[in-house]
């Protein structure tokens, strides 16, 4: 109303916002693959009607919404016509009318899901819906009834496994179990931030052993350079001497001290002597008072 010029201010400017993480009302878990699996062979194998639709209809709603991560509303608009299977790329285009944030989304299609939308898209009208009047269905009864029948919890202390958490939580979080790096699940996932995508993501006390599992541990290196260091001390010859540290060592006949020069080489008697004359003529005695001559 600001903008359109309707009051010269907004009354509620100024009011921070509340973290919705301190009070969750609706919290969502993410199934594993194993699960969604038999949540699509439950579907297919239930032989009733759910929602006025089929099993396997059902089954066809769950794989497009895992595998695209596309929203209930979304889905519900799909038609022939949104399906670009010829190209080098297949996509799927949502368009700005029937997508969240009221922009064209063109997402790319997983190979395995392009055969599938062949079959399922042969006999129908460019312009018909896919799923007819699935915005208006309980989807979330749909998946509860679905996993009821492989005895699969739709709550427990992780959250609630509804439509929305078994199809698009899925598919993000898969998306970052298999190998795909938060910017592109972000942007596969169609968020504007990329906090928004780490709320999609489910990453369960298992997924961070196997992580954990990944990373070098420096206690085997400390290992193998051990038994590196070992084995060369192992290898190396028995009659080799030890370099020697020491400038002066006592001789072995005379006891006397031995000179060595830089190189670890025996100095001659002579060097020695020469050397030990330099070092008293560069520090000469002190010169002492003769008391000998008060004696007398």
């Amino acid at each position: 109303m600001v903008s359109r010029k309707r009051l010269d201010r907004s009354p509620v400017a100024g009011i921070a916002r509340l973290n919705p993480e301190l009070d969750v009302r609706h919290p969502r878990r993410a199934l594993a693959a194993s699960e969604f699996a038999r949540l699509l062979q439950s579907a297919r194998e239930s032989g009733v009607s759910i929602q006025c639709y089929t099993g396997e209809e059902r089954a066809r709603i769950y794989t497009l919404s895992y595998m695209t991560g596309l929203r209930k509303s979304e889905l519900a608009s799909l038609t022939p016509k949104s399906f670009d299977l010829q190209a080098k790329q297949p996509t799927v285009t949502v368009e700005a009318k029937s997508s969240k944030h009221r922009k064209k989304d063109v997402l790319p299609l997983h190979p395995d899901l392009v055969t599938l939308i062949c079959d399922w898209t042969r006999g129908t009208a460019r312009n018909e819906p896919l799923f007819p009047k699935l915005q208006k269905r309980k989807t979330w009864l749909m998946v509860k009834k679905d996993l009821e029948r492989v005895e699969i919890a739709y709550r427990n202390d992780d959250g609630i496994a509804d439509f929305h958490a078994a199809g698009r939580h899925t598919h993000i979080t898969e998306l970052l179990r298999n190998g795909a790096t938060l910017p592109e699940a972000r942007k596969l996932a169609r968020h504007s931030d990329v906090r928004m995508t780490m709320r999609y993501t489910h990453i369960s006390l298992d997924d961070q052993a196997k992580a954990l599992r990944s990373l070098p541990s420096p206690l085997c290196q400390d290992i193998v350079r051990k038994s590196t260091v070992s084995s060369s001390r192992d290898m190396a010859p028995s009659d080799a001497k030890p370099q020697r540290d020491e400038q002066v060592e006592e001789d072995e006949n005379t006891g006397q001290g031995r000179g060595y020069d830089a190189d670890c080489h025996a100095l001659s008697s002579d060097v020695r002597q020469d050397k030990k004359w330099r070092r008293r003529e560069s520090n000469p005695r002190p010169v002492t008072f003769p008391w000998e001559l008060l004696r007398v």
